[in-house]
Formats: structure tokens, C-alpha cells, sequence
């Protein structure tokens, strides 16, 4: 029976064995990923936060204070769930989390409106949740702006003004907004298209630092891996190979499901896109390389890829604008890989960007992964160096 030879092939095929031999190394790299990727598709489902409850305190109770209030209740954002006699019972629906927002409508409001008088209508919002906060903000105010904007109308109309002018005097200067590249607010379309890549990399990167750990912190060392593979680079090939493989095709199942299923626009050029992703798994597993090289054992290892990649989204300015932020935090955004990858990611989805546009990110990724290489190589020199300096007269097998 022939042996098989030494190489990246012997390497590969020994991997793909111990994949399917090592329980946790299926749920790290297939079972996991999945069913986080559901859990968020669960999440977000939707799209768009519909129904948010809200409580109104009708002081008026006119037919005026009822206009408003059905104005309010139309809106998709929020529904009025609750009527309440009295800001502290507000209050308490709001502190029990069963409002996001009370409307307060004044005492003798169409009154005040008839007299000439300009009453206020106030509403008041749970900001702690920013996101939720801003939509009913939003959603109130352009309710109740055009209540009042149609009760001015219908006054000067009731004057004997023409329309034309009686539009004119309520809008002087008309104001139009567009909203680009994600005008129907879709969270799908920019939030789970980003949260996506950001919870594969913790994955790739911890998968990486632990079977490369695994080796690495055996009795023989990497000593193994170099005689399977013929050489420590053809080893780690062959090794990492079958997960960049995994990897990828999760991303890409996850992205047919995204644009496929979910209607997240595609816009732009898939060759960029596919690219990118081989980018992008290929440098976390570079980093969780890395880690497993240089780290004291496993543990520590595994600690460093989640210390590392757990609060990257923080840094790429999805959820906080980078403009805003310190120059630490600027600093450190320009050498993750997934900061340049949801760069792209969102320039060829949402935006249509042109080839041009994404050359400066592409090539970018394309350095960090060749400096995270000339790292590990210059990481497996040192090993080497150090092994042989401990066995003077023998050859260094790592």
C-alpha cells in the first residue's frame, strides 16, 4: 500500500478527518454560525420596527385633541396602547417598558386654536434606547407637524384665503428630503447585512487559533504538522484550507438568503464582493494564527481572539459615526479586516459603487492579509530559531 507523500494535500485531508472527529470544531464552524444567523434573521425578520406602543393623555377630549391622536395612531411606527389620565401614570408605563412614549394634549386645545392662542402638544420619549427612541421621535413629529400643519391650512381656508396661498404662507420654503441607498429605513438591509460578517469573524478567528493551538500545544509541538505537510507553510495551508472553504460558503449561504429571500438589494459587482469575502476569511484566520503562535496555551489563545474580534463592531462606524470618534478608536478601525470588508460589503449592496470606488478598501484588505503572513512566517522563524537554539546539534523541527 503507497504511502501518501508529505504536502499541502496530506495536510488537508488529515484536517478534514479531525473536522468531522472533534464535536466542537463542527458546532465552531458549521452548527453555531447557522444558528446565530437564524437567531438574527428572526430578529430582524421584519425589516422595520412597526407598532412601537406609545400612551396619549387627552385633556381636551375635542374632536380636534381625536384628529391628532388618530393622525398619531396611523402612523406604522407606533400605536397608541394605552390612555392614561395623568403624567405619573405615564410615567409608570414608560418605566415598566410598556410605552415608549406618552403624547400630552392640553386642556381647552381647540379652544386655545380658535382664539388665535397657540397651544402646545408635547410629547415626551424614552431616549435610553437610542434606536427606538429616534423612531417614535421621528414618527410623532412628522404626525403631529402635519396635524397641525392641515389645522393652519383649513383656518386660512376658513378665511376666505385661496389654497395656493394659504399652503404657501403654512410651507414658505418647501423642504424636500431624500433618503439614499436605504430610503424605506430597512434595518435588513444595513444592520443584518453587517451583523452577519461581524459574528462569522469571531468564529473564524477563534476556530483558526484553536485547531492551530491544538497542534501547536501537543508534546510534539508543530513538529507534526511539518512532517505532514512536508514544510510548516504547506502544513498550515493544507490545515486552514477546509475551514476558509466552510467559512466562505456560510458567508455566501447567509448572503443568498440575505439577497435572495430577505429582497436585500444587490447593486453593485459580485466578483468584488467574492473577493472581499475570501479577503476577509482569510485574514481573521491569518490573526487567529497568530494568536495561537504566540500565545503561553489554548486558553489564552482562544481569550485573545475574543478580547480581539468581540467588540469590532464598535470601531467600524455602523453604529456610531468614525467622524465622531477619538483617534484612538480611528486608529485602531484602520487595521481590522472586517472595518475595510463591510466597507465593502455595503458599497456593492446598498450603494452600487463603482470598481473605482472599492479599489482603495480592496487593496487594503489585500495588504493586511499579506502583512498578517509576513507575520506568522517571521513567528514560525522565531519558533524555529528558539527550538534549535534548545537542542544544539540537532535539526529544529517546531
Amino acid at each position: 500500500m503507497s504511502v501518501a507523500r508529505p504536502g499541502i494535500m496530506l495536510a488537508l485531508v488529515r484536517e478534514i478527518r479531525w473536522i468531522f472527529r472533534r464535536k466542537v470544531v463542527v458546532f465552531m464552524t458549521i452548527i453555531f454560525p447557522l444558528l446565530v444567523f437564524y437567531i438574527l434573521t428572526g430578529v430582524f425578520g421584519t425589516g422595520l420596527p412597526v407598532g412601537l406602543p406609545i400612551a396619549d393623555i387627552d385633556k381636551d377630549h375635542s374632536s380636534l385633541s381625536r384628529h391628532m391622536l388618530r393622525m398619531v395612531d396611523a402612523s406604522p411606527d407606533v400605536a397608541i396602547t394605552n390612555q392614561v389620565d395623568d403624567i405619573v401614570a405615564g410615567r409608570q408605563l414608560i418605566l415598566e417598558g410598556k410605552a415608549y412614549a406618552i403624547v400630552l394634549i392640553p386642556a381647552n386645545l381647540e379652544r386655545d386654536v380658535k382664539a388665535g392662542r397657540r397651544p402646545e402638544v408635547i410629547f415626551f420619549y424614552n431616549n435610553q434606547f437610542m434606536t427606538i427612541g429616534s423612531i417614535v421621535s421621528r414618527a410623532l413629529n412628522e404626525a403631529l407637524s402635519t396635524a397641525a400643519a392641515e389645522l393652519a391650512i383649513s383656518t386660512r381656508l376658513a378665511h376666505g384665503q385661496v389654497q395656493a396661498l394659504a399652503v404657501s404662507a403654512v410651507a414658505p420654503i418647501p423642504v424636500q428630503q431624500s433618503a439614499l441607498f436605504n430610503p424605506t429605513l430597512n434595518y435588513i438591509y444595513f444592520l443584518l447585512a453587517s451583523f452577519i460578517p461581524t459574528i462569522l469573524q469571531i468564529f473564524v478567528c477563534a476556530t483558526s487559533a484553536y485547531t492551530v493551538g491544538l497542534d501547536r500545544y501537543r508534546i510534539a509541538g508543530l513538529g507534526t504538522l511539518h512532517r505532514i505537510g512536508g514544510s510548516l507553510g504547506n502544513a498550515l495551508i493544507g490545515k486552514t484550507l477546509p475551514y476558509t472553504v466552510i467559512f466562505f460558503l456560510t458567508l455566501t449561504s447567509a448572503d443568498l438568503y440575505l439577497f435572495g429571500r430577505l429582497d436585500a438589494p444587490f447593486r453593485g459587482h459580485l466578483a468584488v464582493l467574492i473577493a472581499s469575502s475570501v479577503l476577509f476569511v482569510a485574514s481573521y484566520q491569518l490573526i487567529g494564527i497568530l494568536f495561537a503562535l504566540v500565545a503561553r496555551d489554548l486558553a489564552q489563545a482562544l481569550g485573545i481572539a475574543g478580547l480581539y474580534t468581540a467588540p469590532s463592531f464598535g470601531f467600524v462606524g455602523i453604529s456610531f459615526p468614525k467622524a465622531a470618534m477619538g483617534w484612538f478608536a480611528k486608529a485602531w478601525s484602520l487595521q481590522l479586516p472586517l472595518n475595510w470588508y463591510l466597507e465593502i460589503r455595503l458599497d456593492q449592496t446598498l450603494r452600487g459603487a463603482s470598481l473605482e470606488a472599492s479599489a482603495r478598501p480592496l487593496t487594503i484588505q489585500l495588504m493586511i492579509a499579506a502583512l498578517l503572513t509576513v507575520l506568522v512566517v517571521l513567528r514560525l522563524e522565531f519558533l524555529r530559531r528558539q527550538r534549535l537554539a534548545s537542542l544544539p546539534g540537532r535539526e529544529a523541527r517546531i
